[in-house]
């Protein structure tokens, strides 16, 4: 039998536009902890990678904020969430 190891877990705080929120409410049967978590997560991984291509290279900071667009937009894109 595996044995689930459950991680600790802790709270942030994030502010979040009133309308979002009240949508947001309105969808008792999402686990938005889940969500914000997988986001995060899915995040750091990006930018982890873009460290590690930047130790090892020459990029400019021009370099990197492009580097950076192009992986928020790749996020957006998963998510289904607009830019603006």
């Amino acid at each position: 039998m595996t044995e689930s190891v459950r991680e600790k877990t802790s709270n942030m705080t994030f502010s979040i536009p009133e309308k979002l929120k009240k949508r947001a409410q309105k969808r008792s049967d999402v686990n938005w902890s889940a969500i914000v978590a997988q986001a995060i997560e899915e995040r750091l991984n990006g930018l982890e990678i873009l460290d590690k291509i930047t130790a090892r290279t020459h990029l400019t900071e021009k370099d990197v904020d492009e580097l950076a667009d192009l992986v928020d937009t790749a996020m957006a894109e998963h998510f289904g969430v607009l830019r603006s």
